[in-house]
């Protein structure tokens, strides 16, 4: 029960109260003042009657019968006697019992409110001697009769007073709610609304609401400041867990639930569409952290973000509508790129946008050293697993590190469905190291390559490393696990475990030329050097004298003196050195005159590239005039056209059979 009901119900007991007992007063009151007249109306006409039977004139017997007959027909006395000095009766009536019974008045009214019966008596002389004793009893019917009349009456006033309270109540509570509702619930209620401008101080009719409606306004103050001060909170909470607390992007957390949404079309309930990840690391990190202090390499990592930012602000309004990049940090030196519904040749144009800033944001290391990118770009569908595509990423990334040069490295969906096989980090070292230990678990496959040049035919097996990998049954390409190893410090025990096979294939295949690749990583290592030379002194010169080394031409670059130093040995023991990919390295050519190389590699795509701008063109005759005054032989990878091979030939390089 609310306390303002019980207010009321405690009223109207109290009135209740009131009236039943105002109503018992009145008629106790009523009866009294009954009994109080039946007792005079007795005592006079006791009185009267004694008077009249004593006069002179009204002492023979029949005169006093007539006097007492008269008064006993009046029908207001129940009994009159006269009885004589000696006890004789002179005179005597008396109302029969069924007279008696009041009229109007209930048998019940009666016994709960009785009058009592009014007996008086008086002498009556004649003279100065006594004549008799008088003796009267009065009839109550008529005094029950009124006080029935009086009591149903205050009965009647009373309830039709109860009625109207009740109903005075009923009106009073319905208001006294809609006053509250009015002038308190409405304030209550706008405890947690915004405030409007217009909003002042709580007002009202009621002085004695005043009080309530202040506190009520002031809790608001205060519950509108605290919840002011918790969103304030939250919403710190929220950029404080998607926000990286280095460069102030987004964190990888933030990056990888904006990627699930791509992938699973949640955003605005709308599919998926395709776009590309792209992921970008620096390699030497622990080298920067090495010759500078850690908050100076922060601050650098800040302002990476900061610069490739601000080519992503640039190019916003050239792209398409709905395509938002996200650039955030995901740990260490990785950052990542998303970019949603854009197609391939925009995503490529932007990606070099940012390849170029990371290639002029790089610090020296010591020397003509400097810090290294390796960036991985690969696209999505709609549909696929968030695993895959970071799977894809991370293959993408071991090729672009294992390769050495500083070039994008992309991987399709469709190229990446045998490298995006659920291998972690624990996994590829117990399958690598198992390997490296377990006989037959490394194969060499080869291809021929077929040139022809000025010198005539010329006929290689290039060599690439398999490894079985036992739990899936399958063969796994060198250019899927070797990033692997590379990024675990075994490039180069899987090097030399190529070579061992690389002469056994000779020793089985004699006349053959082998070629032998060597990843720019495994030169690094310490005691790689020593090792190889130990192999190849136990070898044959005879047969050291068909194997080849490759090293990729960024090599030149990034490790020039242990470059050096592996040619000299290998060319001291009759074997040679080769080198891929000049035509996306060219800043070795400077130093091409220092090493005793077998051949230098292009690409074919390279070739007719550069004939297509004058640029190009000079910077391919460059490469083939360095190498034609070297006497260092120069082979194309792959076939050319007409006019790319007429300009080739002319300059004695070695062009792939037909």
């Amino acid at each position: 029960m609310s306390l303002l009901s019980r207010l009321l119900l405690s009223v109207t007991v109290a009135i209740a109260v009131i009236l039943a007992g105002t109503l018992a007063w009145s008629v106790v009151a009523a009866r009294q003042y009954l009994d109080a007249q039946l007792q005079s109306q007795a005592d006079n006409a006791a009185s009267a009657l004694a008077l009249a039977l004593s006069q002179p004139g009204n002492q023979d017997s029949v005169t006093r019968e007539l006097l007492m007959m008269a008064l006993f027909d009046s029908g207001q006395f129940d009994a009159i006697t006269l009885t004589a000095p000696q006890g004789a009766r002179l005179f005597a009536r008396e109302q029969p019992p069924q007279a008696r019974q009041p009229g109007q008045a209930p048998a019940w009214f009666v016994r709960l409110l009785p009058l009592r019966q009014a007996r008086v008596e008086r002498a009556v002389s004649s003279g100065w001697s006594q004549v008799g004793q008088l003796q009267l009893a009065v009839g109550n019917r008529f005094a029950y009769d009124a006080l029935w009349r009086s009591s149903t009456r205050m009965g009647a006033l009373v309830l039709v007073a109860g009625l109207a309270w009740a109903l005075f109540v009923a009106l009073l509570l319905r208001w006294f709610r809609r006053v509250l509702r009015r002038e308190v619930q409405a304030q209550v209620l706008a405890i947690g609304a915004p405030a409007h401008p217009s909003a002042g101080h709580a007002a009202t009719a009621f002085t004695e609401l005043q009080p309530v409606l202040s506190a009520i306004q002031s809790t608001r103050e205060r519950v509108r400041a605290t919840a002011e001060e918790r969103e304030l909170r939250i919403e710190s909470l929220q950029l404080e867990l998607h926000t990286d607390a280095v460069t102030g992007m987004a964190n990888r957390r933030y990056l990888l639930n904006e990627l699930r949404r791509a992938l699973d079309g949640a955003a605005g309930g709308t599919r998926a569409t395709p776009g590309h990840a792209l992921l970008f690391r620096q390699r030497d990190l622990a080298a920067l952290n090495a010759h500078t202090n850690h908050a100076d390499v922060d601050l650098w990592l800040a302002s990476v973000g900061q610069r490739c930012q601000a080519v992503l602000q640039a190019a916003q309004s050239r792209l398409p509508q709905g395509a938002q990049p996200l650039l955030g940090r995901l740990n260490g030196s990785d950052f990542a790129l998303l970019l949603p519904t854009l197609p391939g040749p925009q995503a490529m144009a932007l990606v070099d946008q940012l390849h170029q800033v990371l290639q002029a944001l790089r610090l020296p290391l010591g020397g003509t050293q400097y810090s290294r990118w390796a960036c991985a770009l690969t696209d999505y569908l709609p549909g696929q697993p968030v695993g895959e595509v970071l799977s894809r990423l991370d293959q993408a990334l071991l090729r672009a590190e294992s390769a050495g040069r500083c070039e994008v490295e992309f991987l399709a969906h469709d190229e990446g469905q045998q490298a995006a096989q659920p291998h972690g980090a624990g996994h590829w070292q117990q399958l690598l190291h198992g390997a490296l230990q377990q006989p037959g678990a490394l194969a060499l496959h080869t291809q021929v390559l077929a040139c022809s040049g000025p010198h005539g035919q010329r006929r290689q097996h290039e060599a690439s490393l398999a490894l079985l990998d036992t739990d899936s049954g399958t063969q796994l390409a060198g250019a899927l696990f070797l990033p692997a190893a590379v990024r675990l410090g075994l490039s180069g025990d899987f090097d030399l475990q190529a070579l061992q096979l690389g002469l056994q294939w000779l020793q089985e295949h004699p006349g053959e030329h082998l070629v032998l690749r060597i990843s720019q990583p495994s030169l690094v290592q310490a005691g790689f050097l020593r090792q190889l030379c130990t192999a190849l002194q136990q070898v044959h010169p005879a047969l050291l004298a068909s194997l080849t080394l490759e090293l990729d031409a960024y090599a030149l670059q990034a490790s020039p003196e242990e470059v050096g130093e592996l040619a000299t040995a290998v060319y001291a023991r009759g074997a040679r050195v080769g080198l891929r990919r000049l035509d996306q390295s060219p800043m070795a050519l400077a130093q091409l005159h220092q090493l005793p190389l077998r051949y230098a590699k292009l690409g074919g795509d390279f070739a007719e590239q550069a004939l297509a701008s004058p640029g190009g063109e000079q910077l391919l005759i460059a490469m083939l005039q360095t190498a034609q005054a070297l006497k260092i032989e120069l082979l194309v990878s792959s076939p050319v056209t007409a006019q790319a091979a007429a300009l080739l030939q002319r300059y004695g390089a070695c062009l792939p059979a037909a």
